[in-house]
């Protein structure tokens, strides 16, 4: 009887043995597969963007979860719900490139005065308010230009009570770490053509 529970504790002992040497090996093997695959996602979600991904600082404010976004040629866009209500009008953020003194490069010009009124708010901000015209919906946006880069946050709608916020959203700001980009700009199920 003893020298079946020995035998018994040796053949367990083995199987643990065998189990835990298979195990690490495909433990490591899968965290490497999912590292290089963030890499190669994150290399090709970001390929337009030849500046360092440090130079597209996202807002301190941004949710966990639900929000969206994209890098361009141009810089970064994201999109997030203004309030916690899921049915919010979303908060549009942009880091972009600026294409002379004053404007970034495809974005809402503060010149075409009749579809734009812009109001200097001091140290920099400049609030843009668009109106609701044939070729334009109306929108509130907050600007700052940094360098050769224009931070804004836009809301749709007439909300001078979101000045405060928006303002905020475009001085609060932190580099991302490669985690916090694939969470915006990797959407689900998202495949690069080497994935």
């Amino acid at each position: 009887m003893v020298a079946m529970r020995t035998t018994t504790k040796w053949i367990t002992a083995v199987v643990a043995a065998v189990t835990l040497a298979c195990a690490v090996p495909a433990l490591w093997l899968r965290h490497g597969y999912h590292e290089a695959k963030d890499r190669r996602d994150l290399m090709d979600l970001t390929r337009g963007w030849n500046r360092p991904l440090g130079d597209l600082p996202v807002p301190d404010e941004l949710p966990a979860d639900r929000v969206t976004g994209e890098v361009s040629a141009y810089g970064l866009r994201l999109w997030y719900p203004a309030a916690a209500d899921p049915g919010a009008d979303p908060i549009a953020y942009a880091v972009l490139l600026t294409d002379g003194p004053d404007e970034p490069l495809w974005t809402v010009d503060c010149d075409a005065t009749v579809v734009v009124v812009c109001t200097d708010l001091g140290d920099g901000y400049t609030l843009l308010h668009e109106r609701d015209t044939d070729n334009s919906d109306p929108g509130t946006t907050v600007r700052r230009r940094v360098g050769d880069l224009m931070f804004e946050a836009r809301v749709l709608g007439d909300h001078p009570e979101m000045v405060p916020r928006l303002r905020r959203i475009i001085t609060e700001t932190h580099a991302p770490d490669d985690a916090e980009l694939l969470r915006f700009l990797r959407p689900d199920g998202y495949q690069t053509d080497w994935s």
